[in-house]
């Protein structure tokens, strides 16, 4: 059965899936790359960007864009570990409501608990879990969606970011805590060695290890007052993170940088600070009902889950149960039923036009 319409496999299908990138990144990003001498218009002018244009964004940027960014400042490098040394020069502050957060945390334990807990205001396409384990936390990071060519380069940016962010809440954090990376190649060991972080390969997933004894220490910006304060801010940050006001655009958003918990009504309500009959009455007046909006996301999710897999990005075969967890669903049948209903086609013959589309 041949696909509808507004189903066509291909890679706008599943870019809305994506999560978006605040604008701030990218004006940091490039004022740290001009600073590090990098041409900047050999870098933009390609991209049809500018710096003007930069400066003055106030609206999320597409994933898209922040990948074409990142692979032009790689090719105008003048040498190995730009991505390291740009993640350096982004300060605490730049984060926002979970900066706050974070520098009026009791010590470093708390300040990372907070960066997990609200990581998608600001880092939405990581996926960061927090783990204690034989005397030290361990910070497990990877991404959210597939990243291609941009992966390595994306992931010490915004590693490096996070080891600078912990340097600025204590000073003892760059000798005292150990990154493990995978497939570290002698260029980036030598990057890290200068920005005098410890590093050692193994993983499969970066993992920052910080000791416990460390974690327990006091911060020296601590405030519980302010604590409090921050946590709200953050909490209200959530709420508006669809950087619109349509209500639409907002669970959208939650959905992209969320898990499946977040297709129910009355989770999604009570992150708004709303009723579930509210949300139901304004999605109507904008043109929209919620299970619409849960039915369109899951097909996205589904389809960038699918297209992860492809042979040419991973060696890795479809694993349905996995991606029905993914989407919220009880189990692979349900998965399987939702596939049929959506694409009129098994969830194994829809990954066959999957392949065929990611050649192409």
């Amino acid at each position: 059965m041949p696909f509808a319409s507004d189903s066509e496999v291909g890679p706008d299908t599943w870019e809305l899936d994506l999560p978006l990138v605040h604008p701030t990144y990218l004006r940091l990003l490039v004022a740290a790359a001009k600073a590090e001498g990098v041409d900047l218009d050999a870098c933009l002018v390609p991209l049809g960007l500018n710096a003007r244009w930069l400066s003055n964004c106030d609206e999320p940027v597409s994933l898209a864009v922040w990948r074409d960014l990142m692979l032009s400042l790689e090719r105008c490098a003048p040498r190995p570990g730009l991505a390291i040394r740009l993640g350096r020069r982004v300060p605490l502050l730049a984060h926002g409501p979970l900066a706050y957060l974070m520098a009026s945390a009791s010590n470093l334990r708390q300040a990372l608990e907070a960066l997990v807990r609200f990581a998608p205001l600001r880092l939405a396409v990581l996926n960061v879990q927090l783990r204690e384990r034989k005397g030290s936390l361990e910070l497990h990071v990877r991404p959210r969606v597939a990243l291609g060519d941009v992966e390595r380069f994306t992931l010490d940016f915004l590693l490096a970011m996070i080891c600078s962010m912990l340097e600025e809440l204590s000073p003892e954090a760059r000798r005292s805590t150990t990154l493990r990376l995978s497939g570290m190649g002698a260029d980036i060991a030598r990057a890290w060695a200068e920005v005098g972080l410890h590093v050692e390969g193994g993983a499969r997933w970066p993992t920052l290890f910080v000791p416990a004894v460390l974690a327990d220490a006091s911060v020296p910006t601590a405030s519980a007052e302010d604590y409090t304060r921050a946590w709200r801010a953050c909490e209200d940050a959530e709420r508006h993170q669809g950087w619109s006001a349509s209500l639409r655009s907002r669970i959208e958003q939650l959905f992209r940088t969320g898990h499946a918990a977040n297709y129910k009504l009355p989770k999604v309500a009570e992150h708004l600070g709303t009723s579930r009959r509210t949300v139901i009455r304004r999605l109507a007046d904008e043109g929209t009902t919620f299970s619409d909006l849960v039915d369109a996301s899951r097909k996205q999710r589904l389809m960038r889950r699918m297209s992860d897999r492809h042979p040419a990005q991973r060696e890795r075969k479809l694993n349905l149960a996995e991606i029905a967890e993914d989407l919220g669903y009880a189990d692979s049948a349900v998965l399987s039923r939702a596939v049929q209903r959506w694409f009129g086609l098994s969830p194994r013959e829809l990954q066959r036009q999957v392949d065929a589309a990611c050649h192409s």
